[in-house]
């Protein structure tokens, strides 16, 4: 069996990664494509997007965060930077950079 890897994001313990994943899918399906995502939803989604991606700057905006259709006919959330750019968030990439590291801390980003 194989053993659970704890996730972190923003305050959040999980105890695995795919009760992380279930959590978060749990969030997609309650909403339709196009639709903005709940205020308390939005929230939780934001957290996991600065969790997983550190590099955003604090001052940077992440605008409502929209249910899409994305590759293969398969629902996902975007949001819209301050360039009107879209992003697709991966649920499963965005966990996976919050796995937690020895004594509860993300594991160092190596290049």
């Amino acid at each position: 069996m194989p053993s659970r890897i704890p996730v972190r994001i923003d305050d959040k313990d999980f105890p695995s990664i795919n009760k992380a994943r279930l959590f978060y899918r749990e969030i997609l399906h309650r909403n339709q494509p196009g639709q903005t995502v709940a205020d308390s939803d939005q929230q939780e989604m934001k957290r996991l997007i600065t969790s997983a991606q550190r590099a955003l700057s604090p001052d940077s905006s992440v605008s409502k965060i929209r249910v899409v259709q994305g590759k293969y006919g398969r629902h996902c959330f975007a949001f819209q930077d301050q360039d009107n750019t879209q992003h697709a968030i991966s649920i499963l990439r965005s966990i996976k950079q919050c796995i937690m590291g020895g004594e509860n801390q993300p594991p160092s980003i190596k290049h």
